[in-house]
């Protein structure tokens, strides 16, 4: 079973390991550069995702004190 294109750049986005069988070692995918910057940006959009959620928590516990 191959991967596609798209779910070895999710996979290298989200940090998980894959293997091409259940049999084989799991290992990062390899992505051509255009891909990986790709991955790059999802990374960094799920990581802002993250900042900001913490962001409106904190203000919003703030608010609420």
């Amino acid at each position: 079973m191959k991967y596609n294109k798209f779910e070895k750049l999710v996979a290298r986005a989200i940090d998980y390991d894959i293997g091409e069988t259940d049999d084989d070692m799991p290992k990062t995918a390899i992505l051509s550069m255009k891909y990986a910057k790709m991955g790059l940006y999802i990374k960094l959009l799920e990581k802002l995702v993250a900042f900001a959620t913490c962001f409106f928590i904190i203000a919003n516990a703030i608010h609420h004190w």
